[in-house]
This record gives structure tokens, C-alpha cells and sequence, in this order.
């Protein structure tokens, strides 16, 4: 049974037993025994809803049809695999800005290691600066790896030599950073690898009956589409980090956490419009930044759009560019989500991907084109009926591109 099926039936299910409740962003189905088949099957009397806004509960959507349709797909898992694992679905993208998660002391010391380490790759050092990064993350690894219990006397040294090397030793943590720190792991632990992977891809899974993502099922994939498995991603610290970052955003069936090796370009003029989060030599399918909004969340796309209006741009050899002069450069929500619900209904399932990230721009890609709407108030010097790139009227400026489309 597809997915999608799946979290549309859980949306009814809700409807009728959390009418007035706040809004779900992920429902995780554990397994249990089934007596009367002896086989393991979904427990639907005890599903954990996780609300936007980060608290846990749990509902009975048993003799609902989603329970049924539960059912049915536990058989099809057992027949086609073998096995069954608990499923968590993603209901809704979740909030656009989270509070950070506090951290322990040995999650920190991980941290602190994954630091050290990308640290003492850094070109221009000394064989002493070298050495001094090396064995500090060294140190903080293994203390991490063996000692769970420690106190915070026994982390002021760390801190301290951490300040000296000015790297992050943190007490809490955004899902960003963990994010980057994480890529900062992969990155440095692929450094002597040839050829050197375009990025490494995490799915998403459970430990037990906890959300995760599964560094022992790293994928590597390469600038010409080899793809491979590779334990060597498969360590305490990325682990570690990993599972901080999965209490922040809760991996669901059929996500993916995309690390990749290689830098965006860089942003030098500091307008929205010249950012871009794609990193280099990867396209805006495989490395859509953001929460992913999946083809059934387009269905009602309107409720997830935060702004008035929106400035579109169009991927073109690499970079963004805005529309020709004489196609609207500005549209209204309900445009957009007209367009976007239009370009899924014109693609094949699985073949276009949307995404929203955190300052509230939507991605949309197909792998053959792409596109990204960014809300205007991130263009300050925006105004109604001018271009947003030259700033001149669209009434006198024809209709050839913008010269600063870019």
C-alpha cells in the first residue's frame, strides 16, 4: 500500500478523533503480536502523535479505516520482505523555526570532536596546529565513547581548550547546525576517498521504536550517479548527532537526509535573490534544501504558504534567474498554489519533488527543471509592478530578461 494512501487515511482518522486538537506533524505505529494470525502486525491502539509544536501524545485509531488499511499493508510487508518495522508517516511539514535541543555532556564531547577533526583539514596550519586539533579530537571522542556520566568540572578543560581553537563546544543546538556538523563528519571521514562522493544519503528508519536515521545504511552517491554503501559513516559521534537532530525533525517514510561534501556558492552581495543553498555540482531534485512537502500535502498547499506574495525564479544552467520581463516576476499566494498543484497533477508519482525551507521560500523540481518561490519580504526593496532584480517598472522595460536576473 503507497504511503500516501496511508497518511490520507490517518488525516480522516484524526479528523474524527482529534477534531479540535492542534495541528499533527507525524504519526509513529509501532508492531505488535497479532494473536489470532501470529505474526506481527501494526498496533493502532497506541500511535504516538507528534505535534507541531514538538509535544508527544498518544491516540487509539483502532476501528477506523486507517486501521484497516494498517492491517493491509503489515501483510503486504511480510509477504514481500519478510519482516515489519514500526512506520512513522509526516502529516504536515512541521513549524518553519524550532527552539534548539539542550544537550548532554557526551552528545557536546561528540561534537566537539567532529569539530577538532574537520579543524586539522583546514589548509595553512602549522605541524603543531595539526597535532594540538588531532589530539583533541581524539580525546573528546574517546571520552565520549566511554564515559556517559560526566560531570561539568570535568568539561570546563574542554571548553577552554575548545575557545582557544575557536570551535563550537555548544549547550544546545538548532537543527541546522546539527545538520552541518554532521556534514562536517562525512565530509572529513571522506577526505582521502577516490573518487570523492558529491554526497552521502541517510534514510530514514527507527532504533527500536524511535525515529532515526540510519547511518549503517549510508548511501554514497557520485558526480556520475554511482551510488554505493559505505560503513565507514557508521561511527558513535555521527550517530550521536544524528539521533539530537532526529529529536528536532522526525524522520518519516520515504525521507532521505542528503549530506552533501561540496559548499553552496557563495553569496556575495547578501540579496535573497543571489542566495543559493544548492551545493556545487549537485542539482535542485537531489539537494532541495528544507522541510519536504510531499504530493499529498500540494493538495492543500495554500494552508502552508506564510506569505502575501512571492518572487519566482527559474533554474537555469546552475543558477537562479528571474522570469523574462514580460512573464510576472511577483504572484499572490493563491498563484502559486495554483502552480504548484498544477506541476504535480502534470507529473508521474515519484518524479517531482517540493520543499519549504526555513525563511519560507518553496522549491519545486522535476530533475529536468526547477523552480523557487521566495516570499517578498525577504526582496526589502521590493515594489508591486517592478521588476524585482532592476527595479524598474514592467509598464517601460520591454520584454527582454532582467540584466541583474541573478
Amino acid at each position: 500500500m503507497k504511503t500516501a494512501h496511508l497518511i490520507t487515511a490517518a488525516r480522516d482518522a484524526l479528523t474524527t478523533r482529534l477534531a479540535h486538537e492542534r495541528t499533527v506533524n507525524t504519526l509513529t505505529i509501532t508492531t505488535t503480536h497479532d494473536p489470532a494470525r501470529h505474526t506481527l502486525t501494526y498496533n493502532s491502539e497506541k500511535v504516538a502523535v507528534r505535534h507541531d509544536d514538538g509535544t508527544l501524545a498518544y491516540i487509539d485509531l483502532t476501528n477506523t479505516e486507517f486501521a484497516e488499511d494498517l492491517d493491509a499493508h503489515a501483510e503486504d510487508r511480510l509477504a514481500t520482505s519478510g519482516s515489519l518495522h514500526p512506520l512513522t508517516l509526516r502529516l504536515g511539514p512541521g513549524p518553519a523555526t524550532q527552539p534548539p535541543a539542550e544537550l548532554g555532556a557526551r552528545v557536546r564531547m561528540f561534537i566537539l570532536s567532529i569539530h577538532a577533526r574537520a579543524a586539522a583539514h583546514r589548509p595553512g596550519l602549522s605541524g603543531n596546529q595539526v597535532l594540538a586539533l588531532a589530539n583533541l579530537a581524539y580525546e573528546a571522542n574517546d571520552t565520549a565513547r566511554h564515559d556517559n556520566t560526566l560531570p561539568l568540572p570535568q568539561l570546563q578543560p574542554y571548553a577552554r581548550r575548545a575557545a582557544a581553537h575557536e570551535l563550537p563546544f555548544p549547550r544546545e543546538a538548532t537543527a541546522s547546525f546539527l545538520t552541518q556538523t554532521a556534514r562536517l563528519a562525512v565530509r572529513t571521514t571522506s577526505h582521502n576517498m577516490q573518487p570523492c562522493p558529491l554526497a552521502v544519503e541517510l534514510p530514514a528508519g527507527h532504533f527500536d521504536d524511535t525515529p532515526a536515521w540510519l547511518a549503517h545504511q549510508a548511501v554514497t552517491r557520485f558526480r556520475d550517479g554511482a551510488t554505493g554503501h559505505e560503513p565507514r559513516y557508521n561511527t558513535p559521534a555521527l550517530r550521536a548527532v544524528l539521533q539530537t537532530l532526529a529529536t528536532l525533525q522526525t524522520p518519516a517514510a520515504g525521507d532521505r537526509l542528503s549530506l552533501y561534501l561540496t559548499d553552496p556558492p557563495a553569496n556575495a552581495t547578501g540579496r535573497a535573490l543571489d542566495g543559493d543553498p544548492i551545493p556545487e555540482g549537485a542539482t535542485v531534485y537531489q539537494a532541495m534544501p528544507g522541510a519536504i512537502i510531499t504530493g499529498e500535502q500540494v493538495r492543500r498547499i495554500a494552508d502552508l504558504l506564510e506569505a502575501d506574495q512571492y518572487v519566482i525564479q527559474l533554474r537555469t544552467a546552475g543558477t537562479w534567474r528571474l522570469p523574462n520581463h514580460d512573464e510576472p516576476g511577483t504572484l499572490s499566494r493563491r498563484q502559486v498554489a495554483a502552480a504548484l498543484r498544477r506541476a504535480r497533477d502534470r507529473s508521474l508519482p515519484g518524479t517531482i519533488r517540493f520543499s519549504r525551507d526555513t525563511n519560507g521560500t518553496v522549491y519545486v523540481s522535476d530533475a529536468t527543471q526547477a523552480a523557487r518561490y521566495l516570499p517578498t519580504t525577504l526582496v526589502p526593496d521590493h515594489r508591486d509592478g517592478h521588476c524585482p532584480g532592476c527595479h524598474t517598472p514592467y509598464a517601460t522595460t520591454g520584454e527582454g530578461p532582467c540584466d541583474q536576473a541573478a
